[in-house]
């Protein structure tokens, strides 16, 4: 009994010791040292302080970003995260909350990518995997959850390009109100037909310039088909031919362009449903 009381009370003055050196280390260090780059460092000490948050709320961020370092997570994702907030005047303990679900989120989004994408599209693409990080952390807050999205990927593995792209795809067809069980169900049903992700961003593009303008979901529902191919007859709506939305007078669309839902760099994709800061148990702070 006496051994374990020793034990308990060493491990204790371990924890506050390695506590007191991390609180005496400033808070740019901290967050170097947690993975965050020198400017991203910089700025973010510089608009946290000026946004008020104390030191204390900044070694909480440094610790939970050290942790996404610790397991190969792309730290600048929840950096930005904290930028956004401190951005739109949340409080600093709604931005520590939003770490911290971010946090979890992005966990979930790697499982997701290690059972879905090959070995070899992973190792060495950092950019990539950030990336595709980000699209599936997008897609979950659209309601697209880790079961959902394994019955949309299947069980083949695809590079992380083509991961990105479907989980994309699928989070603007959300956004535009599509029901996740349709979602699941025709985009599973391009993947086993093998449909390319370039056809996938300009069938995209086009179903945004659609809704844009007023479409109907269940128009934008057979235009998706009939663009992916799902369909053997053309009917109203289709993508093709004079009229079509691939046809449209101007020379039609033939990747991603203006309109709501297109992607428009790192994340892509509209946000939807979930999207902006939630506060304890939520999704995070917006957009990664």
């Amino acid at each position: 009994m006496r051994r374990a009381r020793l034990m308990l009370t060493a491990c204790l003055t371990a924890l506050a010791l390695a506590t007191t050196a991390w609180a005496a280390t400033p808070p740019k260090t901290a967050l170097r040292h947690a993975g965050v780059a020198a400017s991203q460092a910089r700025r973010l000490v510089r608009e946290a302080r000026a946004a008020g948050v104390n030191a204390a709320t900044m070694d909480r961020w440094a610790r939970r970003l050290s942790m996404l370092h610790r397991e190969r997570l792309p730290v600048s994702l929840a950096v930005e995260q904290i930028f956004e907030g401190l951005m739109k005047g949340v409080s600093a303990s709604r931005i520590t909350d939003g770490l911290h679900a971010f946090a979890r989120a992005l966990q979930g989004a790697r499982r997701v990518l290690d059972r879905h994408a090959t070995p070899q599209s992973i190792a060495g693409h950092p950019r990539a995997v950030r990336h595709a990080l980000s699209d599936l952390v997008i897609a979950r807050r659209a309601g697209l959850d880790g079961g959902a999205l394994d019955r949309l990927l299947g069980r083949r593995r695809l590079t992380v390009s083509r991961v990105s792209a479907y989980v994309q795809v699928a989070t603007d067809l959300r956004g535009w109100g599509v029901g996740r069980r349709d979602v699941v169900r025709m985009l599973g049903e391009a993947r086993r037909k093998g449909v390319s992700r370039h056809r996938l961003f300009a069938l995209d593009a086009t179903l945004a310039h659609k809704a844009a303008h007023g479409q109907g979901l269940q128009n934008l529902r057979g235009m998706l088909r009939a663009g992916l191919g799902l369909r053997a007859t053309m009917g109203p709506g289709s993508l093709s031919g004079p009229g079509g939305a691939m046809g449209m007078p101007g020379g039609g669309m033939t990747g991603p362009g203006p309109g709501a839902g297109t992607m428009t760099g790192p994340g892509g994709g509209v946000t939807g449903p979930g999207s902006g800061m939630t506060g304890p148990g939520g999704a995070g702070m917006g957009r990664p």
